[in-house]
């Protein structure tokens, strides 16, 4: 039997963490569905810095090794392994202790421990000369201390002494020349914001391009090349059938907002996407909504050069669920609420976290990056509502990074709601499959995506039901009328979204029961119809340009 090769395009930047990243799950689960195919296999190419990211990616994910094979550039460019070094330096100068710590760290372990004795001698004190004997404790504990005071000044002045000369002499040098120092700073700390450092990227990333262009170019068994996202115009100098994967472009539907976080990143990003699609062959889409309203109206690509693949549907039960024991529901049910723990841990609000222990809480969820389209303020201000007004109990867990948008935690602190609403950001497969099936709902409020959301078939994977914004890539999938009004809110309004998650908490049997009957519907289409159908585009593309 021969076996077709196509090749996959990757060009992530080196920070990108795919295992964070909506096309990082969805690559992952496209190759699972390529694996059921013996006459196919997947290479993919990528940057030298990125590979072994998309062996964890797919370790991660259970993507077995043998559906796909990796190709990338030999050498990493030496100044982003010195960025590395500084990083990994830094980093473990972190975790050691200043003096100052130290010292502080010294004083409360013997504050607290001072308190517990004398917590634990009043206990036992149930006579007058028992609580005498106690007062003559401490007085000689006072006396002492009065007697090491002045030993332990005389040692450690001239220490302390010399600390504040150096740490004046330091703050003098720095502000001289701060204006350098912060630039630099802000370059090593927020790289992707400063304009010299993207630059610089690109510079790096067109280079690298061309040591991917160049290996690319001797493999000569490749069909046609597929690139599951639109953001690297370098694709379309590989000289072979290319298909090109545009997802959507929220840029383009919302510049001021991305703008607004992004700065001359974003700029640069919008350019390369429009580049990308400007000098593209063939693409492909997740929606009807984008193929017609993104590509063909709003970039004038011609009807016959789009196609459309739906999702399939997304599970994460296979991360959790328990088999082979007497009891699996109880076994995967206290799997979940350890992991659940796991995941609360990493919580941006660690003095609260650090002492939380209730593994039964009551949540709703929202599995997503904090970015402008995500309508993350709406729901905040639905779930401050529910909270406030109308007593519901349950918390708000989010999986996004809460520093991306300063106006999320602005709102946060505002409205004092650090303890009610916890960021659970870098959440492995099964901390997020815990999430899911620990939660009371799952919510998706979100103005924009490419296609309809994971969050539907996720959360019904693991019977939690699920309220979503009405948006025309969720329509265009969930079409059952009497579905639509039970899921669906308007993203626009907040109090109907608040409304909509009160009456699902109250209703969940009702919902889930509705939900799981589409859910089934949705599981017969698999991954591996998906790739099924981008393999007839590929073949379809190669026949037209051979």
């Amino acid at each position: 039997m021969s076996v077709r090769k196509f090749g996959i395009y990757l060009c992530y930047a080196p920070s990108v963490d795919l295992r964070k990243e909506g096309l990082g799950r969805y690559l992952a689960a496209f190759l699972k569905g390529a694996a059921a195919r013996n006459d196919v296999k997947f290479t993919l190419v990528c940057p030298s810095w990125s590979k072994q990211d998309l062996y964890d990616l797919f370790d991660s994910e259970n993507v077995p090794h043998d559906s796909f094979s990796i190709r990338a550039p030999e050498k990493r460019p030496l100044l982003l392994d010195f960025y590395h070094w500084y990083l990994n330096r830094k980093t473990k100068r972190k975790k050691r202790k200043t003096l100052k710590s130290f010292f502080l760290e010294l004083i409360g372990r013997l504050k607290e421990n001072t308190f517990h004795y004398v917590e634990k001698r009043l206990l036992n004190t149930y006579t007058t000369s028992d609580l005498i004997l106690l007062g003559i404790e401490g007085g000689l504990l006072l006396l002492l201390t009065l007697m090491i005071f002045p030993l332990f000044f005389i040692v450690f002045f001239p220490l302390l002494l010399a600390f504040f000369f150096v740490h004046k002499l330091k703050s003098v040098v720095l502000g001289r020349s701060s204006k350098y120092i912060g630039r630099f700073m802000k370059m090593v700390h927020s790289p992707k914001d400063d304009g010299l450092v993207l630059r610089l990227y690109r510079n790096m990333e067109l280079m690298e391009g061309k040591r991917i262009n160049a290996l690319i170019d001797s493999m000569h068994d490749i069909s046609a090349w597929y690139c599951p996202t639109a953001y690297w115009p370098e694709f379309n100098k590989i000289d072979a059938p290319r298909l090109m994967c545009v997802p959507d472009v929220v840029l383009r539907d919302f510049p001021v907002a991305f703008s607004q976080i992004g700065g001359d990143r974003t700029l640069s990003t919008f350019k390369l996407l429009e580049e990308a699609i400007r000098t593209g062959d063939h693409f492909v889409t997740y929606s009807e909504v984008v193929k017609w309203n993104t590509l063909i109206d709003g970039y004038q690509i011609s009807v016959d050069k789009v196609s459309v693949v739906h999702h399939a549907a997304n599970k994460v039960d296979s991360f959790i669920n328990i088999g082979g024991l007497p009891d699996n529901e109880e076994a995967t049910s206290h799997y979940a609420k350890s992991l659940l723990m796991s995941a609360i841990r990493k919580s941006n609000e660690q003095d609260y976290v650090s002492i939380f222990k209730n593994k039964n809480v009551d949540f709703i969820f929202y599995a997503s990056q904090i970015r402008p389209n995500k309508n993350i303020i709406s729901l905040f201000k639905a779930y401050e509502y529910l909270l406030r007004k109308r007593f519901v109990q349950h918390k708000l867990v989010v999986t996004g990074n809460v520093s991306v948008m300063p106006e999320v935690k602005e709102f946060i602190v505002s409205h004092n709601l650090q303890h009610e609403i916890l960021f659970l950001h870098g959440l492995t497969m099964q901390e997020l499959a815990a999430c899911y099936k620990l939660a009371g709902l799952a919510v998706n409020p979100s103005l924009s995506e490419g296609g309809c959301p994971f969050t539907f078939t996720e959360a019904l994977s693991v019977n939690t039901p699920v309220v979503m914004a009405r948006i025309p890539v969720t329509e265009e999938i969930l079409t059952d009328p009497e579905l639509q009004e039970m899921t669906f809110f308007d993203p626009y309004d907040w109090r109907d979204m608040a409304k909509k998650i009160e009456w699902a908490l109250h209703n969940q049997d009702i919902l889930l029961r509705k939900q799981l009957q589409i859910y089934d519907e949705l599981s017969v289409r698999t991954w591996s119809d998906v790739v099924n159908e981008h393999i007839d585009i590929l073949e379809r593309i190669s026949g037209l340009e051979t």
